[in-house]
């Protein structure tokens, strides 16, 4: 996948109270106030002149000059500059193209390249909670217009680009959990059943009852506090597709879960297939959970 470019890196807001906010991203457009801004000077690009039209009227000329900054980058900002706008929680970005329209009250409006796309180019959903801290305190910006200085950031994001720490860090997670693995296997099958009690309690699940208990197999009954969900589950240390297509049998006619997870530590199931809607928990995803919990210190003082 290519990655994203742009020349500039711009934050707009979209009108006072977020006015334009739904005509933005219905007609892809690009909206931007400053009634004031003489047209006529922004397009032929008299700069001087609009500075000098805005000084009149502001009586300041440092005022003046931050105006001329931000209208002079909303006329001259091409289909290689980006701007970016946060709506609900969401980043949005777009690259403006064709020239500035002055609209009858005399606020301003730009055609989009592609309008405005709230995902990375590979589809990634930009959720702020999931954007750094650095790139979000744009949005404190008192104007209306202002570089982006988390560039290079804001363009990995987009790309769907990692920086090396991050990907050092990818890459020692992946090994923690392939140790995490092998670690799982190493335990007595009663304490595979505690790791998983206690990966289900860390989630705010409650153990309700443990309804059979056999060598190497456990079933559990659990509840959920909160929304009163109750789940099956049933804990093998080894697992096969007959076992499984078994246990999906017993439980075609229970009626009394809202859940029902299978889950194991060894032997070859693939984890996607959740046949009858049953939640599989096999040692990949397992693995994620065990770190997510925070119990692979617990994990190796069992197997030490």
């Amino acid at each position: 996948m290519t990655a994203v470019t742009a020349s500039h890196l711009y934050y707009i807001k979209r009108g006072r109270g977020g006015d334009w906010e739904a005509e933005s991203l219905r007609d892809g457009v690009l909206r931007f106030g400053y009634r004031e801004a003489p047209h006529d000077l922004c397009a032929r690009g008299d700069w001087q002149g609009v500075w000098e039209a805005m000084k009149t009227i502001r009586g300041d000329a440092g005022a003046a000059t931050r105006d001329v900054n931000q209208v002079r980058a909303y006329y001259e900002a091409d289909e290689h500059s980006i701007f970016i706008t946060f709506v609900g929680g969401i980043l949005y970005w777009c690259r403006p193209s064709g020239p500035v329209e002055l609209l009858d009250e005399r606020s301003h409006r730009r055609q989009t390249a592609e309008g405005w796309r709230n995902t990375s180019v590979n589809g990634t959903l930009l959720s702020a909670d999931r954007l750094s801290g650095r790139l979000l305190k744009v949005k404190m910006f008192r104007g209306t217009i202002c570089d982006v200085r988390a560039g290079d950031y804001l363009l990995r994001k987009l790309s769907d680009q990692l920086s090396s720490e991050v990907a050092a860090a990818e890459e020692a997670e992946r090994a923690l959990m392939t140790a995490i693995v092998d670690l799982m296997r190493l335990l007595t099958w009663q304490d595979f059943e505690l790791l998983v009690d206690l990966v289900f309690s860390t989630s705010g699940w409650r153990r309700v009852s443990q309804v059979g208990r056999t060598q190497k197999t456990v079933d559990l009954e659990l509840i959920l506090p909160s929304t009163a969900e109750r789940a099956f589950v049933q804990v093998k240390s080894q697992a096969t597709s007959a076992a499984l297509n078994d246990y999906v049998a017993r439980l075609a006619e229970a009626d009394a879960y809202d859940r029902m997870f299978f889950v194991w530590h060894t032997g070859y199931i693939a984890e996607e297939s959740s046949p009858g809607g049953l939640i599989l928990l096999g040692p990949q995803k397992l693995s994620r959970m065990v770190l997510d919990a925070g119990l692979s210190s617990w994990l190796r003082e069992k197997v030490s």
